[in-house]
């Protein structure tokens, strides 16, 4: 399978589940009381970072990540279980951006670094929970919310001690497989490294790692060639080191690699950095001294090697030792703060004429967790309405009693807000008379037995 440093896969936490809408069952009293539970939140979609891959490759043959959807709540205020996270193993150095926004979610340096990037939904409310004084048989429940649902750009930008930057067949391959265990493929044509390769150089019990990455050509920093894959490489490095051909103008090629770094990031050309004057072999010795005494001018070490016959590579390694900074701490990407502005709540005119239309995203979020077509739940969203003061704007606006009032993607009837107080008193007085006749019928059944109900008679309690 082709390496692979850059995908798109979608990512969706699962959805939570709905809550219960469940009744106690007791001996003479039908509806001994609200005990639905709540829904489990659904499952979240994680990054973890691991080192046993070097490529994005084995993601190709999925393109969506979906967590676990939460179960539904239960008698008894039983919980639903929560649904089952999904993990997702990448190669270290992986940065994950939300392909649609632009936002940095995660940036993972570390072996067993993890990253949310897609939180699953929050399990909804049983009608045990919307039980109070006055409404004390609630006939509904809460839906759960839907998971985040992103589509994730991942690019990996491979975490090595020294870069090896270089033109198309400026040696850099020859010269990671003379200085490392690395075996890169090797030919006279350009771009024969189409991916990075990377490499380990022992020295007396110290090591550093190093990269052959793809060569770069004028205007790489615009994506020609292979530039940005190279580039995107380039930038985790601490030491580069500029690989020029003796014998193809080093002196320009070096100012054309200095200005693509330049014009791609201008940090890079703040790292420590020597010059190493490759394919030596191929030229007399006063080619090699006038090109190593042109070089100087831009004050970097120059070392003259041959990877293909060995000349100056033991030279070569204890400069790159003695110019490699200790290692720091990783410096991850800064991620995106997540900023939640507040929507007002506005109304407008239907385009039909005939109703009104209330956006509002809070508002909104607040409807779909409901049943619109559940009186009960209704007028628990009413009273919602009222506090966030949606009547009022409605009234505002022109609104008539019996007026359809569309939220989201539920239709309700509008009323004014004094008609609205009636309607509650009115539920808060039946619901009183419902808890009244139900504990006369408990209390007359104690005087014929001579003795409380049973509730094990009729059994385990069972949802509605």
């Amino acid at each position: 399978m082709p390496f692979r440093d850059v995908i798109e896969i979608r990512v969706q936490g699962g959805k939570g589940g709905d809550g219960g809408m469940s009744f106690m069952r007791l001996k003479y009293i039908p509806k001994g009381g609200p005990d639905g539970g709540h829904g489990g939140n659904g499952g979240s979609v994680w990054l973890e970072a691991i080192d046993d891959v070097t490529s994005l490759d084995r993601l190709v043959t999925r393109q969506v990540y979906k967590g676990g959807t939460g179960l539904q709540g239960e008698g008894r205020e039983r919980a639903g279980a929560y649904g089952a996270d999904v993990t997702i193993p990448v190669p270290i150095g992986t940065l994950a951006i939300d392909a649609d926004t632009g936002e940095v979610l995660a940036d993972l340096l570390e072996v067993g670094q993890r990253a949310c990037v897609a939180v699953g939904g929050i399990g909804g409310r049983g009608n045990a929970a919307f039980a109070n004084s006055y409404r004390r048989a609630p006939r509904f429940a809460e839906y759960g919310t839907p998971g985040e649902n992103r589509r994730l750009r991942l690019e990996l930008r491979t975490i090595a001690d020294v870069g090896l930057v270089g033109y198309p067949n400026a040696g850099k391959s020859s010269l990671l497989a003379a200085l490392s265990n690395a075996r890169p493929k090797v030919a006279s044509y350009p771009f024969t490294t189409l991916t990075p390769n990377l490499g380990v150089v022992d020295r007396h019990h110290e090591r550093f790692t190093v990269a052959d990455v793809p060569g770069i050509v004028e205007d790489a920093h615009l994506g020609k060639g292979l530039g940005l894959e190279f580039l995107r490489h380039v930038s985790r490095t601490r030491l580069l080191a500029f690989v020029l051909d003796v014998a193809a103008d080093p002196l320009a090629h070096l100012a054309s690699l200095r200005e693509e770094l330049q014009a791609y990031d201008p940090d890079l050309l703040e790292k420590p950095a020597l010059v190493v004057l490759n394919k030596i072999d191929l030229v007399d010795a006063d080619v090699v001294e006038a090109g190593v005494e042109l070089l100087a001018d831009f004050g970097l070490p120059v070392l003259p090697v041959s990877a293909v016959r060995g000349d100056g590579l033991t030279e070569l390694v204890g400069a790159l030792f003695e110019l490699l900074p200790s290692a720091p701490a990783p410096i991850a990407t800064p991620t995106t703060p997540r900023v939640v502005a507040h929507e007002p709540i506005r109304v407008v005119r239907d385009e039909s004429g005939l109703g009104w239309v209330v956006h509002g995203r809070e508002l909104e979020d607040l409807v779909h967790r409901f049943d619109s077509l559940n009186r009960d739940a209704v007028a628990y969203l009413q009273r919602h309405f009222l506090k966030m003061g949606v009547h009022k704007l409605l009234g505002k606006a022109g609104a008539q009693t019996g007026d359809d009032v569309r939220i989201g993607d539920a239709v309700f009837e509008y009323f004014d807000e004094a008609a609205v107080e009636v309607a509650m008193r009115a539920e808060e007085a039946a619901e009183a008379a419902d808890e009244a006749a139900a504990e006369r019928r408990y209390l007359a059944a104690v005087d014929v037995d001579g003795d409380a109900p049973d509730a094990a008679a009729d059994g385990p309690a069972d949802p509605c």
